[in-house]
């Protein structure tokens, strides 16, 4: 079963997004391989994948941050998002990643969700009309 998903033996890190406010930062795009191929989720879905760069920013008191990240959406659709949109990421995870490339070792956490959805913004307007 050459193009069949892998089912993942690691736990899935779901993230808690109640108190944390995602507004997408700029147009998404397909997430590309080194050859200019749109890459597909091969661990779980098998669906395309779409990067979105939104800003984040958490609203808990005492717990106040900002931060600007790319998520991965898995999607067999480029979410219908428009830059500005504030936006619920769903089934948001972290995924920490290590990477060994000429003798150094890198490391950090890659964010993926199953879909955006949006909460406020000109898509949102478009809608509601």
């Amino acid at each position: 079963m050459p193009n069949q998903p892998r089912v993942s033996s690691q736990p899935r890190l779901l993230l808690d997004t109640r108190d944390v406010i995602f507004e997408l930062a700029d147009d998404i795009v397909p997430k590309l391989d080194g050859d200019g191929v749109q890459k597909r989720d091969t661990r779980d879905t098998g669906l395309p994948m779409w990067t979105a760069p939104v800003f984040g920013r958490g609203r808990a008191v005492g717990k106040k941050w900002t931060a600007q990240l790319n998520i991965t959406i898995v999607s067999a659709e480029m979410p219908d998002v428009q830059d500005g949109d504030q936006v619920i990421p769903r089934d948001l995870e972290a995924l920490p990643w290590v990477s060994e490339q000429n003798g150094k070792t890198r490391s950090g956490v890659a964010f993926k969700a199953s879909a955006l959805e949006v909460v406020a913004g000109p898509t949102a307007m478009k809608a509601a009309a």
